[in-house]
């Protein structure tokens, strides 16, 4: 029996995260009999994202945390994500020191492991906007642009899957944000029929269906 986990309904539980994004702006210093110097300034800008951990919803996650932060010009795929770091909640003092380096699906997958089955409060999340802005930015509708791309030509059935799986993420998000309960942290679609409770899995279906 494979010691891997999968991605069963117990695993699923939705979790409280601080999302601190370190964001960069240039001050100009002006000097006597000199020329004015620019100055690059970090600050941190923090918000709050309630999400629903899966071992197979990494893109959905990195895409919230941009959505979350105004963003969302930026898009993830499968060929084109960003890091950030993973504060344990009970690491002591909470120094970024302390943090678990999360670069790919697979360390995304640890992560989860690690708070499938953890009761604490709000988990830590610190992403850099330098590496934010790697990503492709967006142009209209759910067409991306990457300026590291020069080629037009140079597309690829791997690049489809990636873009659909990015679109998977987008309505995904919008679907949760459009029919999220006020009261509790369920969903709930009201159409002409009456109210139809929604599951995690029906929202994917749903978003599968759309395309």
């Amino acid at each position: 029996m494979s010691s891997s986990p999968s991605p069963t309904h117990k695993s699923e539980k939705w979790h409280a995260f601080t999302i601190a994004l370190t964001v960069y702006s240039s001050l100009k210093k002006t000097m006597k009999a000199k020329a004015s110097a620019s100055k690059e300034v970090k600050s941190i800008k923090m918000k709050e994202l309630l999400f629903l951990l899966r071992y197979d919803n990494y893109l959905m996650f990195l895409q919230s945390i941009l959505e979350k932060n105004g963003q969302d010009q930026y898009r993830v795929s499968g060929c084109r994500c960003y890091p950030f770091k993973f504060m344990p909640p009970k690491a002591k003092g909470q120094h970024v020191n302390d943090a678990m380096d999360i670069d790919n699906e697979a360390d995304y997958k640890e992560m989860v492991r690690k708070l499938c089955h953890d009761k604490s409060g709000t988990i830590k999340i610190l992403v850099d906007m330098k590496q934010v802005a790697k990503l492709p930015l967006s142009k209209s509708g759910d067409e991306t642009s990457d300026p590291s791309d020069g080629d037009d030509n140079l597309k690829s059935s791997s690049h489809s899957a990636a873009d659909f799986n990015t679109c998977l993420v987008q309505w995904w998000i919008k679907l949760q944000w459009l029919h999220k309960n006020e009261e509790d942290e369920g969903f709930t679609y009201v159409g002409p029929m009456g109210p139809i409770l929604l599951t995690p899995a029906m929202i994917l279906d749903w978003c599968i269906r759309k395309n």
